[in-house]
């Protein structure tokens, strides 16, 4: 640990030193502490605007750098500062890094590819299926898999990393302490992916609470801290695109699943193709290569019914009631043949009475 890092933590918990301006007095002093001890004529000489100097050094009474580092050890969150080692080295390279990022769990290998996966929180089925799908690949390839927390795209991208054996890191706009984690139904998947070797990261102190400003900065992380983004699922307007944008501007690479032209959930990644953004139909667009799939036996239908709803089915999601007035068949009968084939994992749901063939 550096002997300073309290006094990283402390300026940065000065919300105006923000990761421009902690550059700057890193950059100028021999170390934080001295940043932090220092006068305002000698933080002004070091580039901090007098009025921020000024207002710094009322503020500095009541920040204890002991106390901030006891607070980081009981709810078991590391501080890396941009001058260690361990820091990620392609975040490094973003024009405003941050500069302490608390993180819980364990940073992987930074020579893997890491590949953020963003996306709508309302996602279609469409979506959702795209996602799984892409994301299962990439993780059994070792890839790292990287995106928020947030509900819809960015929770499978997870939940199926996890489902693969594969390693996520989730990037959050809000203290990384249980009571501060967002959404707060997520917190049981955080928790899985501590327990899964991932981490989770973020540049706001523990009990920073989710505000709507600190998500561009998240998503400059995520982009920052990846090879390349995937966008699966998002309209014109949304965070996602902030994150592609940010990838665009730190010159990675930038993919995006083509979408139906009727599908307001796919004119964000439509445009961004149009843009010059990757097309992405199957894993190997990402990473060169065919994944290799483990052999999983087709499923062999127990009896008539069976293989008659299963050859109504395909990847592409279809409606309990449009199997209804397919086959010709009760709802309830339906249903119950849709539940056991399910349970058998022939088939899945895909949510809102949406079905597909696994």
């Amino acid at each position: 640990m550096r002997a300073d890092l309290p006094y990283w933590v402390g300026l940065t918990h000065f919300r105006s030193f923000g990761a421009i301006r902690t550059a700057r007095l890193a950059r100028r002093f021999p170390d934080m502490q001295a940043a932090f001890e220092a006068s305002a004529s000698q933080l002004v000489e070091a580039g901090i605007e007098p009025k921020i100097a000024s207002r710094f050094l009322q503020e500095r009474i009541h920040i204890d750098p002991d106390a901030l580092m006891r607070k980081l050890e009981l709810h078991g969150i590391q501080a890396i500062t941009m001058k260690d080692e361990i820091y990620p080295p392609l975040l490094k390279e973003i024009y405003d890094p941050p500069a302490v990022l608390y993180v819980r769990g364990t940073l992987p290998d930074p020579e893997r590819r890491h590949v953020a996966v963003v996306g709508s929180r309302k996602a279609t089925p469409y979506g959702k299926r795209a996602t799984e799908d892409l994301v299962t690949d990439l993780a059994r390839e070792n890839v790292v898999i990287v995106s928020g927390l947030a509900y819809g795209v960015d929770a499978v991208a997870h939940d199926a990393t996890l489902a693969a054996g594969g390693t996520t890191l989730a990037v959050l706009g809000s203290g990384i302490d249980d009571d501060s984690i967002y959404p707060s139904r997520n917190r049981a998947l955080a928790s899985r992916i501590l327990t899964n070797d991932g981490a989770l990261i973020s540049e706001f102190f523990p009990g920073t609470p989710p505000l709507k400003h600190h998500f561009p900065f998240r998503n400059r992380v995520i982009a920052g801290i990846c090879h390349g983004t995937l966008v699966t699922q998002a309209a014109l307007k949304s965070g996602s695109l902030i994150t592609a944008r940010a990838a665009l501007e730190h010159n990675r690479e930038v993919y995006a699943v083509p979408g139906s032209i009727h599908e307001p959930l796919s004119e964000g990644p439509n445009n961004l193709i149009k843009l010059g953004a990757t097309p992405v139909t199957c894993v190997a667009d990402i990473i060169g290569i065919e994944p290799t799939k483990p052999a999983v036996p087709a499923y062999e239908p127990a009896n008539e019914d069976e293989r008659t709803l299963l050859s109504k089915l395909s990847s592409t999601p279809i409606h309990l009631d449009e199997l209804v007035r397919t086959l010709g068949l009760p709802t309830p009968k339906v249903s119950s043949l849709l539940s056991l084939l399910e349970i058998k994992n022939a088939i899945r749901h895909e949510g809102a009475g949406y079905y597909s063939k696994k």
